[in-house]
């Protein structure tokens, strides 16, 4: 009864914690990917049409179901949609508890990760970013397959196996980064069981194997639809990406360690070749991290399944960047891997509190007390995250700050600043963009609408058949023309033309 209860407890703890710092997100507005996803998105206003639901985005129906639930709930206004995903982020550090708790048998393990992952500010773009729910959905999918599935190689009854992959399949329908479940689950498998290798060798070919093979076959699924459906005659395989996927993954080990100049917008600067120093750097970061963890598998083997879950949960948004679609880093990739991440770190605080059992009481007593300061200073990083996504202009002010030689963060802030009726610094902003990539016809599209909107009719042409001039087949930029001719053949009040 008193373990059940520190149980309870514990867990309570830090969902509580997790619902606390994210308040302050509840009242955030749409943003960005957010009128894509949600308020232009017909399939979600009616969940009779299961039709549309299924097919809006075939790759990922159960996130759209999940938006479709909540329009129906609390309406379209952002604020329904905050809730959920707060929830859902709440429900996942009960879950992350309960892994690390039943993996290690130790309380304050999974106190620790868990209230890590509960207020890390890494997690904001995912839990406080309605679109960024997909990463929210997945994980919860994630960590529940993972606890059915311990259960099921431990020998406790073929349902939890049927519940493992039913838990899988949704993880799948909600994010493809799923397909790595497989993967984690073998090495846990591997790495938690006391069992001979013969029967490890059994597990491998009778369970993991066939899962893996449907993840990798799942996968090859996903690149075809990329490719023929998505963006047909776009996606190629660029190998000179392999590097850039290793700077990344290093950047991000060094933002949830000091997460600082987080920003919705990262501008990673491509590698000069194996020869270039950053290539050494992200060597040697990721080759001594994986290097400890493989050394204290057999010690200490939770540290090192947290590592593989974190590197292996990364190979999806490394495909990506190789086929160069999406940004090459953002931080909602992070949430699911994170969990990961978070259980080598409860790993390691169990460890240090046992090295600590002969120390001082003072110093058990400022190692706690670091603990405590530590969730404190990324509880307050993640409140201030909370408050810069309150405002668009503030959001993408702050990507031009940090990536000021980048066109595209200066077209999302001309694009915020338009919103908030401030055209003047959008026109200023839109031509700083042309100015950075004069080749892109984006820049020359957005300033050419906002100049026809402020009456500056004749540099509104300009700009669109400048557009037209890079793009022939930029549809949007020649309804833009047709819409601005249409304008100046108006009669005007005393019956010439505009």
């Amino acid at each position: 009864m008193k373990s059940a209860n520190s149980f309870v407890i514990g867990a309570a703890a830090a969902a509580l914690l997790a619902g606390l710092v994210y308040v302050n997100a509840l009242h955030n507005p749409f943003v960005y990917d957010d009128y894509h996803t949600v308020v232009q998105n017909p399939s979600i206003q009616d969940m009779r049409n299961l039709r549309a639901l299924l097919l809006h985005d075939v790759t990922r129906p159960v996130i759209s179901i999940s938006y479709a639930i909540d329009r129906a709930i609390w309406g379209a206004a952002p604020f329904g949609f905050h809730v959920t995903s707060v929830l859902l982020h709440m429900l996942n550090v009960v879950l992350l508890f309960h892994v690390a708790r039943r993996l290690s048998g130790n309380q304050l393990v999974a106190f620790s990760a868990a209230a890590l992952f509960a207020v890390h500010p890494m997690m904001t773009e995912a839990v406080g970013y309605i679109s960024g729910r997909s990463e929210v959905l997945c994980t919860t999918w994630f960590l529940a397959a993972l606890l059915c599935g311990r259960r099921w190689v431990r020998g406790d009854g073929p349902r939890w196996g049927v519940a493992t992959v039913g838990l899988w399949v949704c993880a799948l329908a909600t994010k493809e980064t799923a397909a790595m479940f497989p993967f984690v689950f073998a090495a846990y498998d591997w790495l938690a069981s006391g069992d001979e290798a013969i029967e490890k060798r059994r597990r491998l070919m009778r369970v993991h194997a066939p899962l893996a093979a449907v993840a990798v076959a799942g996968g090859l699924v996903r690149v075809a639809v990329l490719a023929r459906i998505e963006y047909p005659g776009q996606v190629y395989v660029h190998w000179s990406y392999l590097l850039l996927n290793l700077d990344v993954v290093r950047q991000y080990f060094g933002l949830m360690i000091n997460p600082t100049h987080q920003t919705i917008f990262h501008s990673v600067k491509n590698l000069d070749g194996p020869l270039d120093p950053r290539v050494a750097l992200d060597i040697a970061v990721i080759g001594a991290v994986a290097a400890a963890a493989w050394q204290v598998r057999r010690t200490e083997w939770m540290g090192t399944f947290g590592i593989f879950w974190f590197l292996l949960a990364l190979v999806p948004s490394a495909a990506l960047i190789m086929l160069d679609q999406g940004e090459p880093m953002t931080e909602h990739r992070v949430y699911l891997a994170s969990g990961g991440l978070f259980l080598s770190i409860g790993a390691a605080i169990g460890w240090l509190r046992v090295h600590l059992d002969d120390a001082d009481a003072w110093l058990r007593r400022g190692a706690a007390a670091m603990f405590v300061l530590v969730l404190a200073a990324f509880s307050a990083e993640t409140i201030k995250r909370n408050l810069v996504w309150s405002d668009p202009v503030t959001l993408w002010g702050e990507s031009v700050a940090l990536a000021p030689a980048h066109y595209r963060p200066r077209l999302l802030l001309g694009e915020a600043l338009v919103d908030a009726g401030r055209r003047e610094e959008a026109v200023e902003q839109f031509q700083a963009a042309i100015d950075l990539r004069p080749t892109d016809p984006t820049g020359y599209l957005k300033l050419g609408r906002l100049l026809a909107q402020v009456g500056r009719t004749r540099e509104a042409r300009q700009h669109l058949l400048k557009a037209i001039e890079i793009d022939p087949r930029n549809a949007s930029a020649r309804q833009a023309l047709s819409v601005l001719d249409a304008v100046e053949s108006k009669p005007g009040p005393h019956g010439d033309r505009r």
